[in-house]
């Protein structure tokens, strides 16, 4: 249990419903917390409390609900999941990569561009649903039974899906709901279940059917040789359909990725199929940063560097390096990030130009002349610094 809550603090959350803060425990005794969570469990007294609905907005406008479970609850729930994690990492499928122990996003998007070098260039982009918020109970519970046969483990994970929700309503009061499906995301437990609960389709595709299936907890592509029939599609939604999902047909699409100028998305990058710039007859599929990965971006660094701003220069610096190092570590892995990393360095630098215009007439004219020299001194990274040469697919 300390370990558990060790992991919560160090991955710095905010309070649940109950206004609980690592501070507050700590002050009234952090191995009184423990031990009395601990005897909660052994006695069979423990309850999830209400879990803290907030609304995250999305690029589109609208918002993503996230769950924050009080710090008490996300102890308990990191204790679950050391104890289930290594049982399901042995009956997963290797190609489901969201959330696992040393698996990433871009191993996920590694093994697609091999399965397109490896002639797998039919490509079905699904889009589920509200996948975490649709996930039925009992479905999820009867698949965990599979392995795990603790009925008080079992009982304390259906106390987790059954937790209400408090949400804020209109008025700005506080309103407690009833939380009849899904495993809200931002519950610690909530990415495993997740994995658990679609690893009977995942299993499905990649061992019952010619096609290649990667998964990064509800994100999917599955990859064929030959061109999907009706059949075909008809029949991965009617799979889906089986475990109580639906697929979005209007963010799900069939893509060919032998035609030129043919493309799609998985994970923040794009995969598109461009003309060989040395030989006119050649194409090859380009790896690079989507165009709303960049649009994302671009606005978090416009709200970061503002033309209006009591922010000095060092502390802008301060704000915007961990969001580039972030991007450099993400997107670097793999394709051919340069071009877009180097019209990126020069967003940026035009942001600081745009500032500077508005300092005093002499700052404002040695800054304009030598922004890249200042901005260097003043410890900004630059994107394009962190790329390596990365060739694309053929």
């Amino acid at each position: 249990m300390l370990q558990s809550y060790q992991t919560c603090k160090a991955n710095r959350g905010g309070a649940g419903a109950d206004d609980i803060t690592f501070a507050m425990i700590e002050k009234r005794g952090l191995d009184d917390f423990i031990q009395n969570l601990s005897l909660e469990l052994k006695d069979n007294s423990y309850k999830p409390s209400p879990v803290k609905r907030v609304e995250i907005p999305k690029p589109d406008g609208k918002t993503r609900p996230l769950g924050i479970p009080t710090i008490k609850d996300r102890v308990v729930q990191t204790a679950i999941k050391l104890m289930i994690e290594p049982i399901y990492e042995a009956v997963l499928d290797q190609n489901s990569y969201g959330y696992r122990p040393n698996r990433s996003a871009g191993d996920a998007v590694g093994q697609i561009a091999k399965n397109l070098n490896q002639g797998y260039t039919q490509v079905y982009d699904a889009d589920l649903s509200k996948y975490f918020d649709t996930i039925p109970h009992e479905k999820l519970m009867e698949k965990l039974e599979r392995k795990i046969s603790d009925f008080k483990l079992l009982n304390l994970i259906r106390k987790f899906l059954k937790a209400p929700i408090q949400i804020t309503n209109h008025n700005n009061n506080k309103q407690i709901i009833a939380n009849k499906m899904g495993t809200p995301q931002g519950g610690v437990i909530s990415p495993i279940l997740a994995n658990i609960y679609l690893n009977d389709f995942v299993k499905l595709i990649n061992e019952k059917t010619p096609c290649r299936l990667i998964s990064y907890a509800d994100d999917f592509v599955i990859m064929h040789k030959e061109k999907y029939t009706d059949v075909q599609l008809n029949w991965f939604e009617k799979c889906i359909e089986k475990e109580g999902l639906t697929i979005n047909k209007q963010k799900t699409t069939v893509v060919d990725t032998t035609i030129k100028g043919s493309q799609f998305n998985f994970l923040g990058f794009v995969f598109r199929r461009v003309r060989n710039r040395y030989n006119k007859f050649k194409s090859y599929i380009k790896i690079e940063p989507s165009t709303k990965a960049i649009n994302k971006l671009k606005e978090t660094i416009r709200n970061i560097v503002k033309h209006k701003t009591s922010r000095t220069l060092h502390l802008m610096i301060v704000k915007l390096n961990p969001i580039i190092r972030g991007w450099i570590n993400y997107f670097r892995i793999i394709g051919n990030p340069r071009d877009i990393f180097a019209k990126l360095d020069r967003f940026v630098n035009h942001r600081f130009y745009q500032w500077a215009k508005r300092l005093s007439q002499r700052k404002s004219k040695s800054f304009m002349q030598n922004s890249w020299k200042i901005l260097a001194k003043n410890g900004l990274i630059l994107l394009r610094l962190g790329t390596p040469n990365v060739k694309g697919l053929r």
